[in-house]
């Protein structure tokens, strides 16, 4: 007969020592019967190992599939995740556009209010002027009326007061203080 050798470490030669002490039996007769044991295993052990290793392999394929779904999952959303960014980008570069037109309109709307307040200050400054000038010709108007006036009683008294035309005087004969020159 043959013999085979092995070195257990110390965890296994205390398992194979209480194993012996339960049983009753050599270690020789404990490795024999293992050896037996392991390699008359009877079909149903086979079988359902079998069973268990299909098993296995279909769940493996099972969750390859379901890994290459998520993969492409994964890639729709990376694609997804790069449009939004991009249409992000192009709001961000919107909304800056936007911001400067704001600003630029915000200028604008202040020139325009410096400019009616401008206007304003001349507008109220050419009031003053017309209501002085109103008051001016008011008064000069008063002052013609007034000479008028006065020029029509000197109208009245005036021509009692000058010498006929020379026609006149030649026509009647008028003394000879009434001439002229």
């Amino acid at each position: 007969m043959k013999r085979i050798y092995a070195e257990p470490d110390e965890q296994t030669l205390k398992e194979i020592d209480q194993a012996v002490n339960e049983k009753g039996i050599t270690r020789h007769k404990l490795v024999l019967e293992a050896i037996d044991s392991f390699l008359h295993q009877n079909g149903s052990e086979l079988d359902s190992l079998r069973e268990e290793l299909d098993s296995l392999k279909q769940d493996l394929d099972s969750l390859r599939s379901e890994r290459d779904s998520l993969k492409i999952d994964l890639d729709e959303k990376w694609s997804e995740i790069r449009r939004l960014r991009s249409e992000r980008d192009s709001l961000k570069r919107d909304l800056d556009s936007r911001a400067i037109k704001d600003d630029q309109l915000s200028i604008k709307l202040d020139s325009l209010r410096s400019e009616r307040d401008q206007a304003k200050i001349e507008s109220d400054s050419l009031r003053k002027d017309l209501t002085h000038s109103q008051g001016v010709i008011r008064l000069k108007d008063e002052e013609i009326s007034f000479l008028r006036g006065h020029l029509s009683q000197l109208s009245e008294k005036l021509p009692r007061a000058l010498p006929p035309s020379e026609e006149e005087i030649r026509a009647k004969h008028w003394w000879a203080f009434w001439r002229r020159g």
